[in-house]
């Protein structure tokens, strides 16, 4: 059952959240376009989160061999490894098995659900929607 928040294009879908006692919160953009990518990295640092953002699936899970994040928000058309194929393998992975896992792209919530919530996502944000939507939603699940 989705939950809506203020918005009726970001949805929580799950009960996980990650209790995090100090900050920064560490959140990796996970997105094929460089532009959307960086603007949303560079949107979220200056809300105070430790951003950093890869190119692919497979360049996200590179990165968690030296960097860990809380957050992941993950686009889901790319190519080598969609968004459904990297939560699947976040979900299997140790240290990254109880972080949440966010969908971010342009696809419609009733397109992307089924698959996502099968998957190990928590969350959905359709793009186009202001930064601070996708913050609420987060703010909900690390407390």
């Amino acid at each position: 059952m989705s939950v809506s928040l203020h918005s009726p294009h970001c949805a929580l879908w799950t009960n996980r959240s990650v209790d995090l006692h100090r900050a920064p919160w560490r959140i990796l953009v996970v997105d094929d376009n460089v532009h959307s990518a960086e603007a949303l990295s560079a949107a979220l640092e200056s809300d105070g989160f430790d951003t950093r953002f890869a190119l692919s699936g497979v360049a996200a899970l590179h990165s968690v061999d030296s960097w860990v994040p809380h957050v992941f928000i993950l686009d889901i058309t790319m190519p080598e490894h969609d968004g459904f194929a990297t939560a699947r393998v976040l979900r299997r992975i140790a240290r990254t098995r109880e972080a949440v896992i966010i969908a971010f792209t342009a696809l419609g919530e009733e397109t992307v659900r089924p698959e996502a919530v099968h998957a190990g996502f928590d969350g959905y944000c359709q793009k186009g929607n202001p930064p601070a939507e996708l913050v609420r939603l987060i703010r909900r699940l690390v407390h």
